[in-house]
């Protein structure tokens, strides 16, 4: 091989090895930006919190308000407030919440979480027993935790503008103690969510002729033909419902 050839395989192989540093290296880098990144953005969140936990009044412990403060971290600086009912972290930039957040908040009621960026839930949220208001308007979240079927004091429950897969919308629809009672038929059943959906709960409509029917058959005790009318009635209904749950 001439010299030439020589010095051009020479150079070529200095390229390659080059390359590869820079890509390799590049990688590192990138890695380490993005923790450091994460680290920064975290500590910013939990001075942003001890802040405002230290303008919090002693006599206001129950309420703290977090809401539009660029927050993409929650910190256990929260976890000092044992006594905190009402948190509004509404329009931050959060997309975890953590593992042991309602565990380490058990007195807490009021949880506004709308505008953030919140995929999911963690199932720890199905052992707290005080939680009555759940706000999650506009988050890309997509599937409830079946354990939050399991949370009896929740009576409000804001799903506006979540992409939700999972209670599918059929069910969502019907309003909060249908999708409870989903989730626990779900949990209960040890069903995996990624299966198909086909629930199997009865209408509103169904359930509101029930009531209406219950009530009637409480009140007409007489005269007898109309009970025995509405007693007929109620075998129908009952023929129905089953009829169409089996199909």
């Amino acid at each position: 091989m001439c010299i030439f050839g020589l010095v051009r395989v020479c150079v070529h192989q200095m390229e390659e090895e080059w390359s590869s540093t820079g890509t390799h290296g590049g990688g590192d880098n990138l890695q380490n930006e993005q923790k450091k990144r994460k680290s920064i953005s975290a500590s910013s969140s939990s001075r942003c919190i001890r802040k405002c936990l230290e303008n919090l009044m002693p006599d206001s412990s129950v309420s703290l308000d977090l809401s539009r403060k660029n927050l993409q971290h929650l910190t256990e600086d929260l976890y000092t407030l044992l006594n905190l009912k009402h948190l509004h972290l509404e329009g931050n930039a959060l997309s975890v919440i953590p593992e042991d957040f309602f565990q380490h908040l058990p007195n807490l009621v009021w949880l506004d979480l709308r505008y953030n960026r919140i995929k999911e839930l963690p199932p720890g949220i199905g052992c707290h027993k005080q939680l009555k208001t759940l706000l999650l308007e506009r988050n890309p979240i997509k599937r409830l935790p079946v354990e939050i079927g399991n949370l009896a004091s929740l009576t409000a429950l804001n799903l506006r503008h979540c992409p939700l897969e999972f209670p599918p919308p059929e069910v969502v629809q019907k309003g909060l103690p249908v999708i409870l009672l989903f989730l626990r038929k779900y949990n209960n059943q040890n069903l995996d969510v990624s299966d198909p959906i086909t629930p199997e709960l009865p209408s509103l409509l169904e359930q509101e002729a029930k009531a209406i029917v219950r009530e009637y058959k409480r009140k007409c005790d007489r005269p007898p033909d109309r009970r025995k009318a509405f007693n007929k009635l109620w075998k129908q209904m009952s023929f129905i419902s089953e009829f169409s749950r089996s199909h």
